[in-house]
């Protein structure tokens, strides 16, 4: 009997080795995978980030000449322009990457439809003739701009789908804004025209604004600065 005893003692006690095995194994697992995928993700956004810096520095003397740069996170670089050029007073370019670093937030973020988004925004010189918003509703950057424009009763307006538009006062000359914002082969995703700070906003997908120079996209945007 004592024997036996013993005997199942050994059997359950391998049973447990090997299952905290399994589990040290899993956990190690997750942990080199989480790991990894911080390391691997960090170093794309870092390298996409400079890669864009790049690609927008011959550009950049339209806006203005000193800049600061910083990274928030590792998902995105913001750049100051501090003193800009007429029609800007101050000016703000942002790249928003998707964040890749963590490997959950990156799949919920897909899901929403987040990709990697040029952002542009400025103070103006003179306040704005009128103000506007055209976005793409399903756009994770425009939530809820559509319902609280609606709730100040702004006025909407026609614009190309997926684009909805709407403007205060009702101007003939929203329309025509949202034209002058259009980059070819590249989806606007929100145009805003405010009389508060920022006054102008701008925002497209980054990688289809990268096969555009720089310098194109920026007098494109400095030419809907002059006539907001």
């Amino acid at each position: 009997m004592f024997v036996i005893t013993v005997e199942h003692w050994r059997v359950c006690h391998n049973a447990a080795v090997a299952a905290m095995s399994s589990s040290l194994i899993a956990f190690i697992a997750v942990v080199v995978f989480v790991v990894g995928w911080f390391a691997i993700g960090t170093q794309y956004n870092v390298r996409k980030g400079h890669e864009a810096m790049r690609w927008l520095q011959e550009g950049l003397p339209l806006i203005g000449e000193k800049t600061t740069l910083r990274w928030l996170g590792s998902s995105v670089v913001e750049l100051k322009i501090q003193q800009a050029q007429p029609p800007f007073s101050t000016a703000q370019v942002l790249f928003v990457l998707e964040p890749r670093d963590v490997s959950i937030i990156w799949l919920f973020a897909r899901f929403r439809r987040r990709r990697d988004l040029f952002i542009f925004r400025a103070g103006l010189r003179r306040p704005p003739q009128l103000e506007l918003e055209a976005l793409d509703p399903s756009a994770w950057s425009a939530h809820g701009v559509e319902s609280k424009v609606k709730a100040e009763q702004w006025t909407p307006f026609p614009a190309r789908a997926p684009l909805i538009g709407y403007a205060r006062p009702s101007s003939p000359r929203a329309s025509e804004l949202v034209a002058s914002s259009s980059v070819e082969a590249c989806p606007l995703v929100r145009l805003a025209i405010h009389r508060s700070e920022p006054n102008l906003e701008l925002q497209w997908p980054l990688d289809q604004l990268r096969k555009h120079p720089a310098r194109e996209v920026l007098e494109i945007v400095r030419n809907v600065a002059q006539r907001a």
